[in-house]
């Protein structure tokens, strides 16, 4: 028994003196850790921030270092001159940091994977802060709690405390938001997943107020970073439901939102689908239906996607972003060479031969749905400077677009619109959406746009080598855009 008692006593010394040595390890290179840290965290704002207006930094103002703990004050900075007249604002941070690797507060959880350190961090109140901590009776409205593993891998939570204002220029009502995160040291892989429960939202405007509410928003995210140094993988977002109310017209209301997308690399390429689905639409209440759309790309040379971003972002997004704060109209003004890069970029890019699809959009009500399609398939022209039809031939190599409306769904919309303006008798509300898709059904065929099959209204476009055949009648490209300008400016006339 009493050598029992001795092992035993053993192993507590022996596992003592591992953590007394672990913590200690963990103190000395803590100081390099948050450098590294800090630095990469510059560059990743800094990144972030390229084409925008303004600028961000952190910087790591001290750290006092203790056996088991260490206490790091932070301060980010923001940079922006629409916000507080274009002077600095500065936000204080401090983080008590737990050494490794059996943290006090994992090991209350019972969380004993071995770290090297736990992070817990708090907004600091000060002259840029202290409304917001008003707002929060007191409390650090944000706070962050982090676990670095000894190969650097980090994972953990922020948190936003609920909130809520009022003044003259309207009214900001937050629930709160979580934010959970993961990535690697190197960065090569990444996850976060959000949570919203309610934010509403009222502005003035010069027409009046104008009103905003989601309600149970969450996101899914991440992905690890491919060869294009593009983050390849499958992210989601939801929202239970959206209303929208300009001044003086009806509340916009959108119900169970969901947006996935989805990036891969595929042979040097890149390829990608984004969808988004509302499952129902209602305005002033009343239903109008459900909506899709689609969309998938793909043989996108992964080179010259970058290079045309990063364009988009160095020259021509401070541009418009410049034109829109000074109310002004916006055209991109590039040099010569800048010109010169963008073309050859654009050819690297159209050499692949890159396909664009809708694969559908639609809108479905109580009894109809309507669809349209679109896929396109893109070649690099010999040159951007010769004539329209020629280089609409070599740059379009195929295209099929196809249009159906349900005459079902017309009248369903045609009925609500009936109602909307005060109609109420069932027999003239009916008679008024059958006029309307009887009407929309006519024009297809008196302008020679559509076809009637059933209670559907057909249209089908194929194109390829300059030849446009739109619903059985073949013509040039050249053709078929006089043929459509003339339908445009019959329909004008009232046909």
């Amino acid at each position: 028994m009493k050598k029992s008692v001795n092992i035993a006593v053993g192993v507590v010394i022996v596992a003592g003196a591992l953590i007394t040595a672990g913590a200690w390890y963990t103190g000395t290179r803590l100081e390099g850790v948050l450098g590294d840290a800090v630095q990469q965290g510059n560059q990743q704002i800094q990144t972030a921030f390229a084409g925008h207006e303004g600028s961000a930094s952190v910087q790591l103002l001290s750290l006092d270092r203790h056996f088991f703990t260490s206490t790091a004050h932070y301060k980010f900075t923001i940079q922006n001159p629409k916000l507080n007249e274009g002077q600095p604002i500065e936000l204080l941070f401090v983080d008590n940091i737990e050494h490794g690797p059996f943290p006090w507060s994992r090991v209350k959880s019972l969380n004993l994977v071995p770290v090297m350190a736990a992070s817990n961090t708090e907004l600091e109140k000060n002259v840029f802060s202290e409304k917001w901590f008003a707002m929060t009776n007191g409390q650090a409205p944000l706070t962050a709690h982090f676990s670095m593993g000894y190969d650097r891998a980090g994972q953990g939570r922020i948190d936003f405390l609920p909130f809520q204002f009022d003044d003259q220029n309207g009214s900001f009502k937050f629930s709160g938001f979580t934010l959970n995160a993961s990535g690697t040291a190197d960065g090569e892989k990444l996850e976060a997943n959000g949570v919203l429960g309610s934010l509403d939202v009222t502005a003035t405007s010069e027409e009046g107020p104008v009103h905003l509410t989601l309600n149970d928003v969450t996101f899914n995210t991440g992905g690890t970073k491919g060869k294009s140094g593009f983050y390849l993988g499958h992210s989601d977002a939801k929202v239970s439901s959206a209303t929208f109310q300009a001044a003086g017209q009806p509340p916009i209301q959108f119900k169970d939102f969901v947006n996935t997308s989805l990036l891969q690399e595929v042979e040097g390429s890149l390829n990608a689908q984004v969808s988004y689905d509302i499952g129902n639409i209602s305005v002033a209440g009343k239903t109008i239906g459900s909506s899709q759309m689609l969309w998938k790309f793909a043989n996108f040379d992964i080179a010259s996607t970058k290079n045309l971003l990063q364009i988009y972002k160095d020259k021509i997004q401070p541009q418009a972003q410049a034109a829109a704060a000074m109310g002004e109209s916006y055209t991109p003004q590039l040099s010569a060479a800048d010109q010169a890069l963008v073309q050859a970029e654009v050819g690297k890019m159209l050499a692949a031969k890159p396909h664009i699809e809708l694969e559908k959009l639609s809108l479905k009500t109580a009894n109809g749905e309507s669809h349209f399609s679109l896929t396109m398939d893109l070649g690099n022209p010999t040159s951007f400077d010769q004539p329209g039809a020629a280089l609409l031939k070599q740059l379009l190599t195929q295209a099929d677009a196809k249009l159906v409306l349900s005459k079902p769904m017309i009248r369903d919309l045609a009925s609500l619109q009936a109602q909307s303006a005060g109609l109420t008798d069932p027999a003239a509300i009916a008679q008024q959406a059958q006029g309307a898709a009887e009407t929309v059904g006519g024009m297809a065929i008196m302008l020679q746009v559509g076809k009637v099959e059933g209670d559907n209204i057909v249209s089908n476009l194929h194109y390829a080598d300059d030849v446009v055949d739109f619903n059985g009648e073949k013509m040039t490209a050249q053709q078929f855009a006089a043929a459509m300008m003339g339908k445009v400016v019959m329909f004008n006339r009232g046909y």
